[in-house]
């Protein structure tokens, strides 16, 4: 029996922010956010996280989704962090990798 073709994986965006249970004046690493760097870990294991950080300034913090039509907002909102309200889901939007560094990937790779 052949298996049905899955449609293409898409990238998406999310920005976390600080979530109403964040604990004022404590920066990012001193936060209970354990658990949330495993999930994200088991969300990079499955291919579903192709990169994630905090920006410098410790406001936030972004990740790159690879995922099936709207699921990079269920990933999102199911981070552990995000449900307990330590982190909130400020944005996420879909997002067409182009250039890609690592791979080589780029519109103008095939142009002579």
């Amino acid at each position: 029996m052949l298996a049905q073709s899955q449609p293409p994986s898409k990238q998406y965006v999310v920005l976390l922010k600080r979530g109403p249970k964040w604990v004022t004046g404590k920066p990012a690493g001193e936060q209970a956010l354990g658990n949330h760097g495993r999930y994200l870990q088991e969300q990079m294991t499955k291919g579903a996280v192709q990169l994630a950080g905090p920006f410098l300034d410790d406001s936030a913090g972004l990740i790159l989704y690879n995922a099936r039509r709207s699921g990079g907002a269920a990933i999102a909102e199911h981070d552990p962090k995000v449900v307990g309200g330590i982190l909130a889901v400020e944005s996420i939007r879909p997002f067409d990798l182009a250039f890609d560094a690592v791979s080589g990937k780029s519109p103008f790779s095939a142009a002579k």
